[in-house]
């Protein structure tokens, strides 16, 4: 389960940085959409790693809007991007990203 976690942190990583800078006009609040090219590009890395790691496609396609929701609600675009750049030497924001995909990932389990 560790592993999977930390193959959704692997796959943040490799979106933010391979995503183009944000265009100026984010919104202040941390409940802003991110930007339409980003969303789409994290949402389609994400499940192509969620099904690498043996969710099926629906339950990634869950996983993945979950985890984009949560962290649009919590994160500007800048910060998210800043935390996922830090996990890489800091444990604590290892752990808040982990955290993250730990709640969505127990969400859909757990749903009936």
């Amino acid at each position: 389960m560790q592993h999977f976690y930390t193959s959704l942190l692997t796959f943040s990583l490799l979106v933010t940085s391979n995503m183009a800078v944000a265009e100026s006009s984010i919104k202040s609040d941390n409940s802003a959409r991110y930007p339409e090219d980003f969303a789409r590009e994290y949402i389609t890395e994400c499940i192509q790693t969620s099904m690498s790691e043996g969710l099926a496609e629906e339950e990634a396609q869950r996983l993945c809007d979950c985890t984009l929701n949560k962290f649009q609600s919590q994160y500007k675009l800048e910060e998210f991007k800043q935390l996922t750049v830090d996990s890489l030497e800091d444990k604590k924001a290892e752990a808040l990203l982990v955290e993250v995909g730990q709640i969505c990932f127990e969400e859909i389990l757990y749903e009936e």
